[in-house]
């Protein structure tokens, strides 16, 4: 009886010490590429604002359908904003929170070049395991982003 009064004690410990450290990483996760494409080419904000188009770019939807990607979650997505350089989208899958995809041009006069960066923003909840989960972003859809913006630009040639 005094080994599982030890362990209950030890795991409600732990957990309360696991949440504490949680509420020190931020619940807003913010993650950036960016690339550099020809200035004079706006078929790289096309491609992006049009959804049919992402199997030509787009690492998740190449060589795959929506529902073979995504599992049997339901998936829904809106947007939210539409210039002639900023596209912001929202994405939820079903009983998820939503993630937000922004697409932005940024011209410099003097430069030959513009970048189009892509970020994507992730709302978490206090939970620890989101908490440390977020953690770990950068390195998934990092990698995914990279690889997307550089099919991206070579689609837009």
């Amino acid at each position: 009886m005094r080994i599982i009064k030890l362990a209950l004690i030890s795991f409600l410990f732990f957990f309360v010490l696991l949440t504490i450290m949680s509420l020190f990483i931020p619940s807003h996760v913010r993650i950036s590429r960016a690339i550099n494409i020809a200035s004079t080419n706006q078929k790289a904000m096309l491609l992006v604002e049009d959804t049919t188009e992402w199997r030509k770019w787009h690492p998740l939807f190449k060589e795959s359908s929506i529902a073979t990607v995504l599992g049997s979650n339901k998936v829904t997505w809106r947007t939210i904003t539409k210039t002639d350089s900023l596209f912001v989208m929202s994405f939820q899958q079903e009983n998820k929170e939503p993630v937000t995809n922004s697409w932005q041009l940024h011209r410099l006069a003097s430069s030959d070049s513009t970048a189009l960066q892509w970020y994507m923003d992730f709302q978490l909840k206090w939970y620890p395991w989101q908490k440390f989960g977020g953690l770990f972003y950068e390195k998934t859809y990092g990698t995914m982003m990279e690889q997307g913006l550089n099919d991206l630009k070579n689609a837009a040639q």
